[in-house]
């Protein structure tokens, strides 16, 4: 097969560094292009030295026209109110554009304005970029130019609820995240400073997290209903990985082989869901890989659901990277296991 040349924008951060990783091992990649915002061009090994002797790339600062000449597919690994300014000059070169942003996923403007505090500059793209979730818009993935990454809070919290929501058996749902402080990027701010983490633990955005909308809205279109939910996030003093513990109510009283059965039928052919019949899912399970674990509990009409995976695998990189092998037509599982 030919090489589908690659190209990471933001290469710096936690989630570019974590591309390349992944895409050094994938037989049909070749890593063809590195950006970042950096004082002059610098090898990729010297701003991460891991990558001494796998990959001799320098990584510049952004170039379009050199860019769009070197790649297939480009990974926009950047912060959000800056993707929508770069993804139409992918796009207009008939490159497939995988972005890790939230500029390409909430479908209202006004919602969009509300919470990322900018008018979205995009809007004639917006409406053809696809979420890639691949459990539930696999085949919307396969035909798409431009892919809406999931966030990671929402990965983990849609991949829990859609098949009890779908199925209309459950409500007053209340989801508590916890998230590693690599979710927060590499911003040089006083409340990540190891000082001010270490030993601590803290919620923030109570009612203002910016996945929220999100979670709403992918729930909502996969069953068909309006759905609501409360949803507060957590930093934990950890370097990588989500958990997220959802609590809410059965509509009607339901054993639990039979939700184990609602689980088998939605995800028994997914190669990255690990569904747990006795155990609840805990990081370090997860970290380092691509899957997502679920597992539950339930007495009576209650019911607690637990979710764990990396936030920079599958809830940023390693969901690119899989949305990338489902478009180009290769097993989705290279490079991620």
């Amino acid at each position: 097969m030919k090489k589908i040349k690659v190209g990471v924008i933001g290469a710096s951060g936690f989630t570019g560094e974590e591309l390349i990783r992944l895409l050094l091992s994938h037989p049909f990649v070749e890593i063809s292009y590195l950006s970042a915002i950096v004082d002059t061009p610098i090898d990729i090994s010297q701003l991460f030295p891991k990558f001494k002797n796998r990959l001799e790339l320098v990584c510049k600062n952004l170039d379009i026209e050199e860019a769009t000449g070197r790649v297939d597919v480009v990974f926009l690994a950047l912060p959000h109110k800056v993707s929508y300014t770069i993804a139409p000059k992918f796009l207009t070169k008939g490159k497939i554009v995988i972005d890790l942003s939230a500029d390409y996923r909430l479908k209202d403007l006004n919602i969009y304005e509300k919470y990322y505090k900018a008018k979205h500059a995009d809007h004639k793209n917006l409406k053809q970029a696809v979420y890639g979730l691949p459990e539930f818009y696999r085949e919307k993935i396969k035909k798409a130019k431009l892919i809406a990454n999931p966030g990671c809070y929402p990965t983990a919290s849609i991949l829990t609820l859609a098949p009890l929501l779908k199925e209309n058996l459950i409500k007053n749902i209340i989801i508590d995240a916890k998230s590693a402080i690599t979710g927060a990027g590499r911003k040089p701010l006083l409340e990540y400073h190891f000082a001010h983490l270490y030993g601590n633990l803290f919620a923030y955005k109570v009612f203002g997290h910016q996945h929220l909308p999100e979670i709403i809205q992918i729930l909502s279109e996969i069953s068909n209903k309006e759905v609501n939910l409360r949803f507060t996030p957590h930093v934990v003093p950890v370097e990588r990985g989500i958990l997220v513990t959802i609590y809410a109510n059965l509509t009607k009283k339901i054993t639990q082989e039979q939700l184990n059965n609602i689980y088998q039928k939605y995800y028994k052919e997914e190669p990255f869901i690990r569904f747990f019949k006795q155990k609840l899912p805990n990081l370090k399970d997860v970290v380092y890989t691509n899957f997502c674990d679920i597992g539950f509990q339930c007495e009576g009409k209650n019911i607690v659901l637990v979710c764990a995976i990396d936030n920079l695998i599958k809830g940023a990189a390693g969901q690119a990277i899989q949305n990338m092998n489902i478009i180009c037509g290769v097993d989705e599982r290279l490079a991620l296991v």
